[in-house]
């Protein structure tokens, strides 16, 4: 989420301000002694220091949302948590150094939030949108932090972004499902004693029964049926079926042949 927080606040600043990439350069990288002798041009430096859950601003109880489909469902509210960038000008006169601080401060003053049109990969699609807010000071000596990054004493802004964690956005997807086998059992019974039966549950037909389930696409509308010879089902609404079948067997739909299950993978 990082990097695209760092894509967003370079694009904002870039129209708000505005800072034309021909000219200004935009750095994330920490402002120290090495980084300050290779700076060439005048450049903003935002350096992200500092990062901690938002619980001022957390929502509580539930929330609806809808997903692609346009269903609604409910879900916990997202967390929230504020990064702290120091934002701080390079140039080679101070004049022109704090000119251009000033007018990022003019820039981030005037906006309260990052609007959806500056907005990189999936945060296009988070509510609510990142918040900024410039820092009016937490009594932080300024010169311990820069005596930390051993670099050169500036003047900074102390700027908080205050966005929106989606985690299901951090999480891997996993391969489709194209096979799927339920095993059930049957409960062994009793004698009056309360000592399993199995002799009698195995007269009965007790055990384990295996039934394995294939996945398939079609491009026929959705209700159309498909079956094997073990079983049926119907085309779902976004082409994709799960039919009870074995290896060798023949896959309809609508009652015409379209394939044949084989020992692994999907119907095609």
């Amino acid at each position: 989420m990082f990097h695209l927080l760092d894509e967003s606040l370079e694009e904002f600043l870039r129209t708000a301000v505005p800072l034309p990439a021909r000219e200004i350069d935009i750095s994330f990288a920490a402002p120290d002694k090495d980084w300050a002798a290779k700076v060439s041009r005048p450049t903003i430096n935002l350096y992200l220091w500092d990062v901690r859950r938002n619980l001022k601003d957390g929502e509580l109880g539930m929330v609806e949302v809808r997903d692609s489909t346009g269903r609604l469902s409910r879900r916990a509210p997202l967390p929230r948590v504020d990064c702290r960038y120091l934002v701080t000008a390079w140039t080679a006169d101070v004049r022109d150094e704090h000119s251009l601080l000033g007018a990022a401060l003019v820039a981030l003053l005037k906006y309260s939030e990052l609007e959806r049109r500056y907005l990189k990969g999936a945060y296009q699609d988070i509510e609510p949108v990142p918040a900024i807010e410039i820092g009016a000071g937490d009594g932080r000596d300024n010169s311990d932090f820069w005596s930390a990054l051993g670099g050169q004493f500036k003047p900074g802004l102390d700027l908080t972004v205050t966005a929106t964690v989606d985690a299901a956005l951090l999480t891997p997807v996993g391969p489709p499902v194209e096979r799927l086998t339920i095993t059930t059992s049957t409960t062994a019974a009793t004698d009056a004693a309360g000592a399993p039966a199995a002799a009698a549950a195995s007269a009965d037909g007790g055990g384990a029964d295996a039934r394995t389930y294939v996945a398939g696409r079609s491009d026929h509308p959705a209700g159309t049926p498909v079956s094997t010879d073990h079983g049926a089902t119907t085309v779902a609404a976004d082409g994709t079926y799960l039919v009870p079948a074995e290896p060798g067997d023949e896959v309809r739909v609508e009652g015409d042949v379209v394939g044949q299950v084989g020992e692994s993978g999907p119907v095609r």
